[in-house]
């Protein structure tokens, strides 16, 4: 799999699960709050600066970049 689709798998996964904890009531926890802030904030700013923690990451596991 390459570097973009393991990024987009990442983010759909994450996101994904916050949603579903979204979905448990009004008691949702503000730790899961702040985590979608902060994944949208991060996806806004590496979309602007092409960089993203998560790929330097998976750089380190060996995950292959697209060359695209």
């Amino acid at each position: 799999m390459s570097m973009d689709r393991m990024l987009r798998l990442t983010s759909g996964v994450m996101l994904l699960i916050v949603f579903f904890f979204g979905l448990a009531g009004s008691n949702v926890n503000l730790f899961w709050k702040v985590f979608v802030l902060f994944m949208a904030l991060n996806q806004i700013q590496s979309a602007f600066t092409n960089w993203c923690p998560v790929v330097s990451l998976y750089r380190k596991f060996g995950v292959k970049e697209c060359p695209c």
